[in-house]
């Protein structure tokens, strides 16, 4: 996953992502990307990484529709504006400038649950 250079990264205060999670997100969730034992939580606020494993970070994601696109992330459907097609990967172009990797595995996953018609496909080469 890609994040823009100039991306807020949250500190302090409130983190967007829950200390407890089983507790519920609200809808500014963008995605979640993997970084070694953490998880950096990608919201409209900001980023923040949070110790926990994506997959525990996913099972504490009740109410929010998304979708795990690669081994290291997962994004709300909410966020996806586009999908860029470089040869034979894809990447979905988020919310905020951010994008996301889609593995091949899982691409008729995607496809299936209607991502990649839905979403507006464009080229680029990232």
């Amino acid at each position: 996953m890609r994040t823009p250079a100039d991306a807020p990264t949250v500190e302090g205060d409130e983190p967007p992502f829950p200390r407890n999670p089983s507790a519920r997100l609200d809808h500014d969730l963008i995605s979640l990307q993997m970084e070694d034992h953490y998880v950096r939580v990608h919201t409209a606020r900001g980023s923040r990484l949070v110790l926990m494993p994506l997959s525990q970070a996913v099972a504490g994601l009740q109410g929010v529709e998304g979708m795990q696109t690669h081994r290291s992330g997962w994004v709300a459907r909410a966020a996806i504006v586009g999908v860029v097609e470089e040869g034979r990967n894809l990447r979905l172009v988020l919310t905020g400038g951010l994008t996301a990797a889609v593995s091949r595995a899982r691409v008729a996953s995607l496809r299936a649950a209607g991502w990649l018609q839905a979403a507006t496909a464009c080229t680029s080469s990232f």
